[in-house]
């Protein structure tokens, strides 16, 4: 009865993709080469602002400011994209062997 109730279901060719996908990521973040990455992607994630001191007026320095924000957002948005895709997978292979019941929330 219990081998039964944990009995998953195939996934289809696109969750098996994402799932692959994301296990790829998280053998990517195990390397050394990826901390340094990482670190590189926080520091511009968390540290970025345009000094205004470098600027002669303040509509030069306004379009700096702009440009900082966006490269620390999609910095953000990149590390994001890896965790989620790395836990999509973890619930996608979860799915696969019935340990996670379908439409089951998976963590973020």
């Amino acid at each position: 009865m219990e081998e039964e109730e944990k009995k998953g279901r195939e996934l289809t060719n696109e969750e098996q993709k994402e799932m692959k996908y994301g296990f790829d990521l998280e053998e990517m973040t195990k390397t050394a080469g990826w901390g340094i990455v990482l670190d590189w992607l926080e520091q511009r994630a968390f540290h970025t602002w345009a000094d205004p001191r470098e600027t002669d007026n303040e509509k030069s320095w306004m379009w700096r400011e702009l440009n900082a924000f966006h490269s620390a957002d999609v910095s953000k948005q990149i590390i994001e994209d890896i965790n989620k895709a790395i836990n999509r997978a973890h619930y996608l292979k979860g799915v696969e062997l019935g340990e996670i019941k379908e439409h089951q929330r998976m963590r973020i």
